[in-house]
Protein backbone atom coordinates (compact mmCIF):
# COMPACT_ATOMS: atom_id res chain seq x y z
CA UNK A 1 0.00 0.00 0.00
CA UNK A 2 1.33 3.25 -0.71
CA UNK A 3 -0.06 6.70 -1.81
CA UNK A 4 -0.71 7.52 -5.05
CA UNK A 5 2.02 10.30 -5.68
CA UNK A 6 5.64 9.62 -4.97
CA UNK A 7 5.81 13.18 -3.44
CA UNK A 8 4.13 14.83 -0.47
CA UNK A 9 3.59 18.94 -1.69
CA UNK A 10 0.38 19.72 -0.40
CA UNK A 11 -3.46 18.53 0.84
CA UNK A 12 -4.34 20.34 -2.66
CA UNK A 13 -2.63 16.83 -5.00
CA UNK A 14 -3.97 14.72 -2.16
CA UNK A 15 -7.75 13.08 -2.67
CA UNK A 16 -9.68 12.28 0.76
CA UNK A 17 -8.64 8.10 -0.20
CA UNK A 18 -5.35 9.36 0.18
CA UNK A 19 -5.60 11.44 3.53
CA UNK A 20 -7.64 8.11 4.95
CA UNK A 21 -5.24 6.08 4.17
CA UNK A 22 -2.27 8.39 5.89
CA UNK A 23 -4.56 8.88 9.26
CA UNK A 24 -5.50 4.99 9.18
CA UNK A 25 -1.95 4.25 8.79
CA UNK A 26 -0.73 6.73 11.80
CA UNK A 27 -2.79 4.73 13.79
CA UNK A 28 -0.96 1.78 13.35
CA UNK A 29 2.56 3.72 14.85
CA UNK A 30 0.74 5.29 17.97
CA UNK A 31 2.03 2.10 19.51
CA UNK A 32 5.60 2.25 18.58
CA UNK A 33 6.05 4.92 21.27
CA UNK A 34 4.43 3.43 23.73
CA UNK A 35 7.57 0.31 23.45
CA UNK A 36 10.50 0.07 25.67
CA UNK A 37 12.65 0.22 22.30
CA UNK A 38 10.98 2.75 20.29
CA UNK A 39 12.27 1.43 16.97
CA UNK A 40 10.69 -0.36 14.12
CA UNK A 41 12.94 -2.16 11.41
CA UNK A 42 10.43 -0.81 7.87
CA UNK A 43 13.04 1.89 6.35
CA UNK A 44 16.17 0.21 7.23
CA UNK A 45 18.88 1.04 5.17
CA UNK A 46 16.77 4.00 3.79
CA UNK A 47 18.04 7.21 3.25
CA UNK A 48 16.03 11.18 4.97
CA UNK A 49 17.51 14.56 4.34
CA UNK A 50 16.34 17.01 6.07
CA UNK A 51 16.81 20.11 4.82
CA UNK A 52 15.32 23.12 6.70
CA UNK A 53 16.09 26.60 5.36
CA UNK A 54 13.71 27.95 7.99
CA UNK A 55 13.37 27.95 11.40
CA UNK A 56 11.69 24.62 13.03
CA UNK A 57 11.44 22.71 16.43
CA UNK A 58 8.36 21.00 16.26
CA UNK A 59 8.74 19.57 12.28
CA UNK A 60 11.98 19.33 12.27
CA UNK A 61 12.56 17.07 15.55
CA UNK A 62 9.02 15.06 14.71
CA UNK A 63 10.27 14.21 11.13
CA UNK A 64 13.95 13.26 12.79
CA UNK A 65 12.60 11.18 15.33
CA UNK A 66 9.71 9.47 12.75
CA UNK A 67 12.44 8.12 10.80
CA UNK A 68 14.66 7.03 13.53
CA UNK A 69 11.84 5.28 14.91
CA UNK A 70 11.03 3.29 11.31
CA UNK A 71 15.26 2.86 11.38
CA UNK A 72 15.75 4.90 8.55
CA UNK A 73 18.99 7.11 8.38
CA UNK A 74 18.74 11.00 8.85
CA UNK A 75 20.91 13.38 7.26
CA UNK A 76 19.99 16.68 8.62
CA UNK A 77 20.92 20.04 7.06
CA UNK A 78 20.06 23.51 7.68
CA UNK A 79 19.96 26.96 5.44
CA UNK A 80 23.23 28.65 7.92
CA UNK A 81 25.18 24.95 7.44
CA UNK A 82 24.79 24.53 3.57
CA UNK A 83 26.15 26.40 0.40
CA UNK A 84 23.04 28.24 -0.29
CA UNK A 85 24.85 30.54 1.80
CA UNK A 86 27.52 30.46 -0.20
CA UNK A 87 24.89 31.38 -3.61
CA UNK A 88 24.56 28.03 -4.73
CA UNK A 89 21.02 27.83 -6.06
CA UNK A 90 18.07 25.45 -4.55
CA UNK A 91 18.42 23.42 -7.19
CA UNK A 92 22.02 22.62 -7.54
CA UNK A 93 21.91 22.08 -3.96
CA UNK A 94 18.99 19.49 -4.35
CA UNK A 95 20.74 17.70 -7.41
CA UNK A 96 24.32 17.74 -4.97
CA UNK A 97 22.03 16.10 -2.46
CA UNK A 98 20.37 14.00 -5.01
CA UNK A 99 23.71 12.85 -5.88
CA UNK A 100 24.56 10.79 -2.64
CA UNK A 101 21.45 8.50 -3.47
CA UNK A 102 18.82 9.55 -0.86
CA UNK A 103 15.15 7.92 -1.14
CA UNK A 104 13.49 11.05 0.67
CA UNK A 105 14.32 14.94 0.75
CA UNK A 106 12.12 16.83 3.76
CA UNK A 107 12.05 20.40 3.37
CA UNK A 108 11.00 23.49 4.62
CA UNK A 109 11.71 26.60 3.02
CA UNK A 110 10.44 30.55 2.95
CA UNK A 111 9.70 30.60 -0.31
CA UNK A 112 6.29 29.13 -1.75
CA UNK A 113 6.48 26.48 -4.82
CA UNK A 114 10.30 25.68 -3.68
CA UNK A 115 9.52 21.88 -2.81
CA UNK A 116 7.52 21.95 -6.45
CA UNK A 117 10.41 23.30 -8.09
CA UNK A 118 12.93 20.32 -6.24
CA UNK A 119 10.16 17.87 -6.88
CA UNK A 120 9.91 18.79 -10.70
CA UNK A 121 14.18 18.86 -10.52
CA UNK A 122 14.56 15.24 -8.67
CA UNK A 123 13.84 11.78 -8.60
CA UNK A 124 13.72 11.59 -5.04
CA UNK A 125 10.71 11.98 -3.23
CA UNK A 126 9.98 15.34 -2.04
CA UNK A 127 8.01 16.07 1.90
CA UNK A 128 6.86 19.41 1.82
CA UNK A 129 7.02 21.18 5.52
CA UNK A 130 5.72 24.05 5.11
CA UNK A 131 6.81 26.38 1.74
CA UNK A 132 6.36 30.28 2.13
CA UNK A 133 2.48 31.14 2.70
CA UNK A 134 1.44 28.23 0.96
CA UNK A 135 0.92 25.36 2.65
CA UNK A 136 1.97 22.91 5.77
CA UNK A 137 0.58 19.54 4.59
CA UNK A 138 2.00 17.07 7.24
CA UNK A 139 0.87 19.80 9.90
CA UNK A 140 -2.88 19.46 8.84
CA UNK A 141 -2.80 16.07 8.67
CA UNK A 142 -1.62 15.99 12.00
CA UNK A 143 -4.25 18.06 13.09
CA UNK A 144 -7.00 16.10 11.16
CA UNK A 145 -5.40 13.02 13.33
CA UNK A 146 -5.78 14.57 16.35
CA UNK A 147 -9.53 15.65 15.66
CA UNK A 148 -10.61 12.53 14.44
CA UNK A 149 -9.08 10.30 17.53
CA UNK A 150 -11.14 13.19 19.88
CA UNK A 151 -14.55 13.09 17.75
CA UNK A 152 -13.61 10.10 15.92
CA UNK A 153 -15.36 11.73 12.51
CA UNK A 154 -14.08 14.80 10.67
CA UNK A 155 -17.26 15.20 8.28
CA UNK A 156 -19.98 17.44 9.50
CA UNK A 157 -17.50 18.90 12.60
CA UNK A 158 -17.71 22.64 13.36
CA UNK A 159 -14.09 24.17 12.89
CA UNK A 160 -12.80 27.70 13.79
CA UNK A 161 -9.42 28.79 12.12
CA UNK A 162 -8.53 32.17 14.33
CA UNK A 163 -5.92 34.74 13.99
CA UNK A 164 -3.14 35.59 11.12
CA UNK A 165 -4.87 33.45 8.51
CA UNK A 166 -2.93 35.38 5.69
CA UNK A 167 0.22 34.21 6.20
CA UNK A 168 -0.49 31.00 7.51
CA UNK A 169 0.19 28.30 5.35
CA UNK A 170 -1.24 25.97 8.36
CA UNK A 171 -4.56 27.66 8.09
CA UNK A 172 -4.38 27.16 4.13
CA UNK A 173 -3.88 23.50 4.50
CA UNK A 174 -5.67 23.31 7.23
CA UNK A 175 -8.71 24.24 4.90
CA UNK A 176 -8.18 22.52 2.31
CA UNK A 177 -7.82 19.33 4.55
CA UNK A 178 -11.07 19.88 6.47
CA UNK A 179 -13.44 20.88 3.11
CA UNK A 180 -12.26 17.70 1.81
CA UNK A 181 -13.52 16.00 4.94
CA UNK A 182 -17.11 17.57 4.72
CA UNK A 183 -16.33 19.59 7.98
CA UNK A 184 -17.73 23.20 8.40
CA UNK A 185 -14.74 25.86 8.45
CA UNK A 186 -15.13 29.28 9.47
CA UNK A 187 -11.80 31.79 9.31
CA UNK A 188 -11.76 34.47 11.83
CA UNK A 189 -9.49 37.56 12.35
CA UNK A 190 -8.34 40.96 11.41
CA UNK A 191 -9.76 41.89 7.92
CA UNK A 192 -6.11 42.42 7.43
CA UNK A 193 -5.37 39.44 8.16
CA UNK A 194 -8.17 37.63 5.56
CA UNK A 195 -6.49 36.80 2.58
CA UNK A 196 -9.14 37.80 0.19
CA UNK A 197 -11.22 35.09 -2.05
CA UNK A 198 -10.83 32.93 0.86
CA UNK A 199 -14.12 32.25 0.77
CA UNK A 200 -13.69 30.26 -2.61
CA UNK A 201 -11.79 27.54 -0.53
CA UNK A 202 -15.15 27.09 1.08
CA UNK A 203 -14.67 29.04 4.28
CA UNK A 204 -17.04 31.25 6.07
CA UNK A 205 -15.76 34.47 7.49
CA UNK A 206 -15.47 36.35 9.92
CA UNK A 207 -14.00 39.27 11.78
CA UNK A 208 -16.41 38.68 15.30
CA UNK A 209 -14.17 35.88 17.97
CA UNK A 210 -17.76 35.66 19.62
CA UNK A 211 -19.74 34.30 16.32
CA UNK A 212 -16.75 32.10 14.80
CA UNK A 213 -16.45 29.90 17.75
CA UNK A 214 -20.36 29.83 18.70
CA UNK A 215 -21.10 26.14 18.57
CA UNK A 216 -17.57 24.72 17.60
CA UNK A 217 -16.33 21.56 17.68
CA UNK A 218 -13.12 22.87 17.45
CA UNK A 219 -10.87 25.86 18.05
CA UNK A 220 -7.99 26.01 16.09
CA UNK A 221 -5.42 29.01 17.02
CA UNK A 222 -2.47 30.42 15.20
CA UNK A 223 0.40 32.17 15.85
CA UNK A 224 0.68 35.79 14.98
CA UNK A 225 3.89 35.78 12.21
CA UNK A 226 5.16 39.07 12.92
CA UNK A 227 8.24 38.16 11.04
CA UNK A 228 6.22 37.62 8.08
CA UNK A 229 4.04 41.18 8.19
CA UNK A 230 5.59 43.92 6.72
CA UNK A 231 3.37 46.75 7.53
CA UNK A 232 1.21 47.60 10.34
CA UNK A 233 -1.88 44.90 10.01
CA UNK A 234 -3.32 45.92 13.01
CA UNK A 235 -2.78 48.63 16.27
CA UNK A 236 -0.90 46.90 18.59
CA UNK A 237 -0.54 43.10 20.24
CA UNK A 238 -2.48 43.90 23.22
CA UNK A 239 -5.46 45.44 21.05
CA UNK A 240 -5.10 42.37 19.38
CA UNK A 241 -5.83 40.43 22.14
CA UNK A 242 -8.81 42.42 23.41
CA UNK A 243 -10.31 41.27 19.85
CA UNK A 244 -8.93 37.83 19.25
CA UNK A 245 -7.17 36.08 21.99
CA UNK A 246 -8.66 33.62 23.38
CA UNK A 247 -9.87 33.51 26.69
CA UNK A 248 -11.69 30.75 28.93
CA UNK A 249 -15.04 32.97 28.71
CA UNK A 250 -14.77 32.70 24.78
CA UNK A 251 -14.58 28.92 25.27
CA UNK A 252 -17.74 28.82 27.03
CA UNK A 253 -19.61 29.98 23.58
CA UNK A 254 -18.28 26.49 21.99
CA UNK A 255 -19.47 22.93 22.26
CA UNK A 256 -19.14 21.54 26.09
CA UNK A 257 -16.90 19.05 24.60
CA UNK A 258 -14.39 21.36 22.23
CA UNK A 259 -10.94 20.94 21.59
CA UNK A 260 -8.54 23.44 21.79
CA UNK A 261 -5.85 23.55 19.24
CA UNK A 262 -2.75 25.56 17.91
CA UNK A 263 0.02 24.74 16.36
CA UNK A 264 2.76 26.37 18.16
CA UNK A 265 4.99 28.07 18.73
CA UNK A 266 2.28 29.66 21.05
CA UNK A 267 2.20 33.64 21.95
CA UNK A 268 0.48 33.47 25.22
CA UNK A 269 -1.17 36.63 26.43
CA UNK A 270 -1.78 36.91 22.71
CA UNK A 271 -3.37 34.73 20.68
CA UNK A 272 -4.66 32.05 23.60
CA UNK A 273 -4.09 32.42 27.70
CA UNK A 274 -2.58 29.98 29.62
CA UNK A 275 -5.62 29.25 31.00
CA UNK A 276 -7.17 27.76 27.71
CA UNK A 277 -3.37 26.69 26.55
CA UNK A 278 -3.21 24.79 29.72
CA UNK A 279 -6.27 23.83 30.70
CA UNK A 280 -8.79 20.55 30.12
CA UNK A 281 -10.10 21.25 26.81
CA UNK A 282 -6.45 21.79 25.27
CA UNK A 283 -4.83 18.98 23.00
CA UNK A 284 -1.61 20.94 22.15
CA UNK A 285 0.54 18.34 22.81
CA UNK A 286 -1.46 15.83 21.99
CA UNK A 287 -0.89 17.02 18.36
CA UNK A 288 2.56 16.92 18.76
CA UNK A 289 3.22 13.65 19.76
CA UNK A 290 0.41 12.45 17.27
CA UNK A 291 2.74 14.83 14.34
CA UNK A 292 5.05 11.47 14.93
CA UNK A 293 2.96 8.86 14.04
CA UNK A 294 1.49 10.94 11.22
CA UNK A 295 5.02 12.02 9.42
CA UNK A 296 5.99 7.75 10.15
CA UNK A 297 3.05 6.68 8.06
CA UNK A 298 3.92 9.73 5.58
CA UNK A 299 7.72 8.51 4.82
CA UNK A 300 6.14 4.92 4.98
CA UNK A 301 3.73 4.92 2.64
CA UNK A 302 6.30 7.39 0.50
CA UNK A 303 8.58 4.53 0.33
CA UNK A 304 5.70 1.72 -0.38
CA UNK A 305 6.00 -0.32 2.74
CA UNK A 306 3.19 -3.49 3.29
CA UNK A 307 0.20 -2.54 5.38
CA UNK A 308 0.79 -5.90 7.31
CA UNK A 309 4.58 -5.09 8.59
CA UNK A 310 3.45 -1.30 9.77
CA UNK A 311 3.54 -2.68 13.61
CA UNK A 312 6.36 -5.32 13.15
Amino acid sequence: MRLKARDLLGIEELDLQDIELILDTADGFLEVARRPIKKVPILRGRTVVNFFLEPSTRTRSSFEIAEKRLSADSVNLVGSGSSIVKGETLIDTGRNLEAMSPDIIVIRHSSSGAPHLLAHKLRSSIINAGDGFHEHPTQALLDAFTIRQKKERLEGLRVAIVGDIAHSRVARSNLLLLRKAGAEVTVCGPPTLIPPHIEKLGAHVTSNLAEAIEGADVIMMLRLQLERQKGGYFPSLREYFYYFGLTVEHVRRAKPDVIIMHPGPMNRGVEITSEVADGPYSVILEQVANGVAVRMAVLYLLLGGSADEEAA
